[in-house]
Formats: C-alpha cells, sequence, structure tokens
C-alpha cells in the first residue's frame, strides 16, 4: 500500500513534468559555475546580451573569466527627427569580428544633449561626454554614456564655461565606483574638480600654476592618481585621496638631450600601458617617450616593444596578442590632430591584414576608441548607487 509521503513526491514529479512540458526548463535555476563557464566562451557583445535574459544571469562581473580583446571603435551620431524628438544611431565595430548597431531608435527632447555632444574620455565601457547647453541658462554639462547598455548618467551642472581643459575618470572591474576629473590652467592657478557617485555638486580645488599660460593638453589615471601633460612640456599629478597636487616634471621632454621643441607637446597625449606612463608627441614622427619614476624625467622609446597603441580622447595601449599580433608596434590615433593617423615601427607591414585596414578606417573616421569591460558590464544603477 503506498504511504502518504511517496503518493505527494510522486504528484509533484509528475507536477514538475507537466511545467516543464508546458513552459520548458527555467534556465535562470543554471547553477552559476555553468553559467560562467557558458559566458567565459563568448565574445564580448553576446555576453553582454546574455547578462540581460534573466536576473540571475546578471552574474558578477569578477566570476567571469576575463578575454583579451582590442578597443571598439564607436560612431555616435544624433540629429532632430521633430519638433518633440531626436533620432540617431550608436554603432560600434568590433575589429576582430563585424560592426554592431547598438542603437537605433528616437529619444525624447530631453536628451537634447545628444546633439552637441563631443567625447572626453572613456573608461571600462564608459563614454564621457561633454555638452554646452544653450537651453539650460548657457552652462556647460557632463554625461556618461554606455554604448553597452545604452544608458545615460546626467552629471552635476558646471556652471558658466570655461570650465575645463581636459577630463578623465577612474572606473574598473572590481568597483562600479567612479571619480570624474576635470582640469583648468590659467592665471597663475590650477583648477581641479571632481565629481564622484553620488555627489550632487561638484568639489573645486584650487592650487598654485605657472607664471605664463600654460594650457594642459591630456589627463590620464592610473592606481589613485590622475596624471596632466601641459604644452610646454610639464607633468602634474592629483593624487584622489590626499587631495594634494604636484609638479613631477617641470621642462619640456628630451630626446638626445634635446628638447622637444614646444609644437611638439601642445597636442602630446598620455597613455597607461601597465606600470608605465608615457607620452606621444604630436610631430610628424610621433616621439613615444616612458616616464622614469625614479628621476622623473622622459626617457624615449625605441619601439613599441610589440604593442599596439590606440590613441584618442583616452588612448590605450593592447599587447599584440592572438589574433591582434598583426598589429604589432602600430600607433592608431582617432578623433586627434595627430597627423598621421597611423604609424608604424616594426620591421614587417601590416598594411595586407583586414584587421590592419580595419583599425585604419576607424582612425580616419575619427570614431572613438572604447575599452571593454573584461569581466562585465557595469550598468548605469551600479555606478549610481556605489559606494
Amino acid at each position: 500500500m503506498t504511504t502518504t509521503g511517496t503518493r505527494n513526491f510522486k504528484e509533484k514529479r509528475i507536477s514538475k513534468r507537466r511545467r516543464l512540458s508546458r513552459h520548458g526548463p527555467n534556465w535562470s535555476d543554471l547553477p552559476l559555475d555553468i553559467l560562467e563557464r557558458i559566458i567565459g566562451r563568448l565574445r564580448w557583445v553576446d555576453r553582454s546580451r546574455i547578462r540581460a535574459v534573466c536576473k540571475a544571469w546578471s552574474v558578477p562581473n569578477t566570476c567571469i573569466p576575463a578575454i583579451g580583446e582590442l578597443p571598439w571603435a564607436m560612431k555616435f551620431c544624433w540629429r532632430y527627427a521633430s519638433l518633440y524628438l531626436i533620432q540617431g544611431e550608436c554603432r560600434l565595430l568590433d575589429p576582430l569580428s563585424r560592426e554592431y548597431l547598438v542603437e537605433e531608435r528616437s529619444r525624447g527632447l530631453e536628451y537634447l544633449l545628444f546633439l552637441d555632444a563631443r567625447p572626453c574620455a572613456s573608461l571600462y565601457g564608459w563614454v564621457l561626454f561633454k555638452v554646452y547647453d544653450f537651453i539650460e541658462e548657457k552652462k556647460e554639462s557632463l554625461f556618461l554614456y554606455s554604448p553597452l547598455t545604452t544608458e545615460v548618467i546626467r552629471l552635476p551642472y558646471l556652471g558658466g564655461p570655461p570650465t575645463f581643459q581636459v577630463a578623465a575618470f577612474s572606473l574598473n572591474a572590481t568597483s562600479p565606483k567612479y571619480t570624474i576629473f576635470l582640469l583648468w590652467s590659467e592665471n597663475g592657478k590650477i583648477c581641479i574638480k571632481l565629481c564622484s557617485a553620488g555627489d550632487c555638486s561638484w568639489k573645486t580645488f584650487e592650487f598654485d600654476g605657472f607664471d605664463r599660460f600654460n594650457r594642459a593638453n591630456d589627463a590620464a589615471y592610473t592606481n589613485g592618481v590622475f596624471y596632466c601633460v601641459f604644452r610646454g612640456g610639464q607633468l602634474g599629478a592629483f593624487n584622489v585621496e590626499l587631495k594634494g597636487w604636484t609638479i613631477l616634471v617641470d621642462h619640456c621632454p628630451l630626446v638626445d638631450h634635446c628638447p622637444l621643441s614646444r609644437s611638439s607637446v601642445h597636442y602630446a597625449k598620455l597613455i597607461v600601458s601597465g606600470a608605465d606612463l608615457q607620452l606621444l608627441s604630436d610631430s610628424s614622427s610621433l616621439e613615444l617617450l616612458k616616464l622614469d619614476f625614479a628621476t622623473m624625467n622622459w626617457v624615449y622609446e625605441n619601439d613599441l616593444n610589440n604593442r599596439v597603441l590606440f590613441i584618442g580622447c583616452t588612448s590605450f595601449s593592447v599587447p599584440a596578442v592572438g589574433e591582434a599580433n598583426v598589429l604589432a608596434n602600430t600607433i592608431f590615433a582617432s578623433g586627434t590632430l595627430m597627423h598621421p593617423k597611423v604609424r608604424f615601427y616594426g620591421s614587417t607591414s601590416p598594411r595586407q591584414s583586414r584587421l590592419y585596414r580595419k583599425c585604419v578606417e576607424a582612425a580616419k573616421c575619427d570614431r572613438i576608441w572604447i575599452d571593454l569591460p573584461l569581466g562585465g558590464i557595469w550598468r548605469a544603477d551600479d555606478l549610481i548607487h556605489a559606494v
């Protein structure tokens, strides 16, 4: 005779079979270790899409194995569609694969800021845009945009222009807490503004500057410090935790014991390359220098050490491994005044490579280089509520 417990167990099994046959398996119950293995085998565009399937599949960034990727090239274009709508698109070019249309739609007039937006910096899948708002009392403003999620984070107003010459921000795989750094140099003063997650206004710091006008050129972030290079060749550093500003290099960089011409560093770019800080001049020969932290002097670099440089509003140094080995020792400059747009330092030309041609096309079209998050995607809610 069947006991009550056995009968209930059989009924539950029958009920589960009927539920699965009617609705299919519940994929949100997939074990986390199996899910991580699946996502770890996908390319980036598929990783971003699979995380949107359900909440259980939005696994923490640190759980997904990192993959080596080149920066992607972003095209961002918006225009008026009517009196009440703006219309546009955002496209991402994966140099190793193909181009993806990540957004093509209309937005309301609350997104008018898209029309005059100019990229200032990009990092970990997010792009910092600057816009001069003629409607809102002629103020400058900034916003963050993620082409991977098409989300927007508006930042506090800055006030009347001019408000900054260079911008950079910090964001990484371990924490969604970001800090945005702005710097303005004029009239013997260095003015720095910071805005972090949850701030309703900008924090302002002032330091002694230069005796003459010395405009800031570019900024970069690494290991808790924002670095800034100026048109005179000087290099300064702002420690985020200590809120302190220091001039590390007070003279124009030297090459073969001779200073670079001032015109060569007018639009020079800073690059974080592993533990190194590099400076790329904007002369026709594109001299590359590395900061010697022991002597606080720039040292001339003879080659790129089998790396690829992607120069833009934020610049990236990537090891030329795997499919990217054909790009070793090449510089691609996009969205800058640098010429030539492409420079090769190696002994074997990669011109016949399809990957090389795609990167050249992206550079000549002045697309924005996007740093792909290697672990996962921080969504807008992650950044807004970061502590």
